[in-house]
């Protein structure tokens, strides 16, 4: 029997976890969390600063009504994840409607792998179980790489939470040919792309410079598999909504480096069109240009 994850944030977790349920018990949850939030203020000067790098035309009012939006919707996704242990298929009852679901029909019956590639934006976790258990009904199996949180008790319990939802998970140290070789073999590997990297290419994300990874275009260009963009927006509590780009492989013209690079800004724009419609959705709290 796997060990339960200890520590007394986990244990208040826990407790939240009992509480929340898809209704008005959920409700009460996510409007504490939300509150707290608003008055802790987590990394607020982080995104005012961010905000206003990329909206310098935004005035202080619509930062501060983003920023509440971006706290308020932290704390949905973490009440809707605890709510999401009581049944992981609740997740096939909360999206409502997929935009694209040609796409993943297609992706699904192929043999072939696919770098699954999305960011911090709307309840990224709830889209992963829901992609996951998707990809099960079809005989597939979908690997989210993450990177341990410092606190590992709680790490434990994000784990947890993935593999009760269907997810298997993939530390970001896991080798390239490991990935690569699960990929030639019909393996579906989520990225969180969105974040920023100690090295990899400076290029522009937002239309500011930053560094980029540039292991999602290694992995599509070696294992030779497309990446397939995606992301969920939340319509209302327990109700969401999911949009699906079209597929796209390594591309461009010159060397390898230069081709991977030229990758990595397709990666770019498809994050910046399926955040630009709602960037209250966003996780403006990290420190993307550094």
């Amino acid at each position: 029997m796997t060990e339960q994850p200890k520590g007394a944030v986990v244990r208040l977790i826990r407790l939240f976890q009992a509480l929340a349920h898809p209704d008005w018990r959920g409700q009460a949850v996510a409007s504490f969390l939300s509150c707290l939030l608003n008055i802790i203020r987590p990394r607020a000067k982080r995104i005012d600063a961010n905000l206003r790098l990329i909206h310098p035309d935004w005035d202080e009012d619509r930062r501060q009504k983003i920023r509440r939006e971006v706290y308020e919707n932290l704390a949905w996704t973490v009440t809707e994840l605890l709510a999401l242990q009581r049944d992981e298929l609740q997740a096939f009852d909360w999206i409502t409607e997929v935009d694209g679901q040609e796409i993943i029909d297609k992706i699904l019956r192929s043999p072939q792998g696919a770098v699954i590639l999305t960011g911090h934006f709307g309840n990224w976790e709830l889209l992963g179980s829901w992609f996951a258990q998707t990809a099960r009904r079809q005989g597939r199996q979908l690997y989210v790489v993450y990177q341990e949180i410092h606190d590992l008790n709680i790490s434990h319990l994000v784990t947890e939470y993935r593999e009760r939802g269907g997810m298997k998970t993939l530390l970001k140290e896991t080798s390239t040919l490991e990935m690569v070789r699960m990929l030639r073999d019909g393996a579906l590997i989520a990225i969180l792309a969105d974040v920023s990297w100690g090295g990899g290419a400076v290029l522009p994300f937002m239309g500011q410079p930053c560094t980029n990874s540039m292991g999602p275009a290694v992995l599509s260009m070696l294992g030779g598999v497309p990446i397939v963009p995606l992301a969920l927006y939340r319509q209302a509590p327990f109700r969401h909504s999911i949009r699906f780009l079209p597929p796209f492989s390594v591309h461009g013209e010159g060397n390898r480096e230069e081709r991977l690079k030229q990758t990595v800004m397709g990666i770019n724009h498809a994050l910046e069109t399926l955040i630009a419609p709602r960037p209250e959705l966003w996780f403006w709290l990290h420190n993307r240009w550094k």
